[in-house]
């Protein structure tokens, strides 16, 4: 009996630690703070992040002709957003669509927040290296995936609006980012 308790309760333990974001504060290389790895939008709502989060998320006007066609595509959709507290372009963006996410009336649960560092030594990656193998190197950079495979992704800034963009990325109509020279 007390073997099967301790049991249950290890397992309890190491899955809430494994599902708890871990919102790690360091500094980056000219010592503001910084998030690094897997990150909640709560770590963005809290100073200093706030200082540039809420503003830009509170001013950004969503084009509500286009956002509202993104809705039926949303529900069997994740995104993987790779960001840089420190970056003008991450702070410029993300608030952005988290305000279209919000909008389309994306779950918190379908949205991964993967924060990367500044450093030379760890330049666009994250603690936990979710970025190996997925050819980050700009930010933002959202992956749109559809049972586990990506099916595209924005990188950096929009190409023609952030809804536009993403509308081609989620109903497939041959979307290419900025940097993308494929043919």
């Amino acid at each position: 009996m007390k073997r099967s308790m301790f049991l249950i309760i290890l397992v309890f333990i190491v899955v809430s630690a494994s599902s708890q974001p871990l919102n790690k504060i360091s500094k980056d290389r000219n010592g503001n703070p910084m998030l690094e790895g897997c990150c909640t939008r709560e770590a963005l709502l809290q100073e200093p992040f706030a200082s540039w989060f809420v503003p830009n998320y509170n001013t950004y006007k969503i084009d509500s002709a286009t956002a509202v066609q993104l809705k039926p595509y949303i529900a069997n959709k994740t995104f993987v957003l790779f960001l840089g507290t420190w970056c003008g372009d991450s702070k410029r963006e993300v608030p952005r669509l988290y305000k279209i996410f919000d909008y389309c009336g994306v779950q918190p649960e379908q949205i991964k927040l993967v924060m990367v560092s500044n450093h030379d030594t760890a330049y666009k990656q994250s603690p936990t290296h979710e970025e190996q193998g997925k050819n980050i190197l700009r930010v933002p950079t959202l992956l749109v995936l559809e049972n586990g495979s990506e099916i595209n992704r924005f990188v950096e800034y929009p190409v023609e609006s952030l809804e536009k963009d993403l509308l081609h990325m989620l109903s497939r109509k041959g979307y290419k980012h900025a940097y993308d020279k494929s043919k």
